[in-house]
């Protein structure tokens, strides 16, 4: 049974404490780059003034979070003049993110016209389809991890006579020693801010279920 416990979240950040196994949490952190997730795939630059090439431009454009799911359109525009700080907020129709990214500075007269076409694909494609980030830690701390070993499984085992050599205080050997097995782990989520990041977390178990039943009738 996985537990979850100290559940604290923000619109961009979930972070919990879990007893699953190091190879559940991390068969879901690798299913992220499997949600279909919306974002710019071309970029064609009718006028580019500013001081940035082209290809910067376009990278630049492209790692753009757009909100997946809530944005009908397929094509974007970008038409600006400066002076003024071109970001992702001019973006015509609204791309549904909450980010304010900056994209390029214009100078006076300097002006930008840019068509940009959307399409869904996934990260395992490129980063860019990436809906965020999803990492795990023990929650042991840093320094006893610095001195035992741990399998997949979780348990922990040390070398005694390494840490004896090591000199440490009575406390350290006695926390160390103490340790029988890491069955928690601080799991971490942050959105970019296509889909709200609860959506990350239950969207990666989907995709893995899936992935596991596809499997399961290929075995058959």
């Amino acid at each position: 049974m996985i537990k979850i416990k100290n559940y604290d979240k923000d619109k961009q950040k979930i972070i919990f404490f879990t007893d699953m196994s190091v190879g559940l949490a991390n068969a879901i952190r690798r299913s992220v780059l499997e949600i279909p997730i919306m974002a710019i795939d071309e970029v064609e630059i009718i006028k580019n003034d500013s001081a940035l090439y082209d290809e910067i431009l376009a990278h630049r454009i492209g790692l753009i979070p757009i909100k997946t799911g809530s944005v009908k359109e397929t094509k974007f525009k970008l038409v600006e003049i400066g002076p003024k700080m071109v970001i992702s907020e001019n973006i015509k129709p609204d791309t549904g993110s909450e980010s304010k990214l900056p994209i390029v500075l214009l100078d006076k007269d300097q002006e930008i016209e840019i068509v940009c076409n959307v399409k869904l694909g996934k990260g395992i494609e490129h980063i860019k389809y990436s809906p965020g980030l999803i990492y795990y830690r023990h929650s042991l701390d840093n320094e006893i991890l610095d001195f035992v070993n741990i399998n997949d499984e979780g348990e922990v085992s040390y070398d005694e006579e390494e840490i004896l050599n090591k000199k440490l205080s009575e406390n350290k050997i006695k926390d160390i020693k103490s340790v029988k097995n890491l069955n928690e782990l601080e799991f971490n989520i942050e959105s970019w801010g296509q889909i709200e990041v609860k959506e990350i977390f239950l969207k990666s178990i989907e995709t893995l279920s899936d992935n596991l039943d596809e499997l399961n009738k290929n075995i058959k």
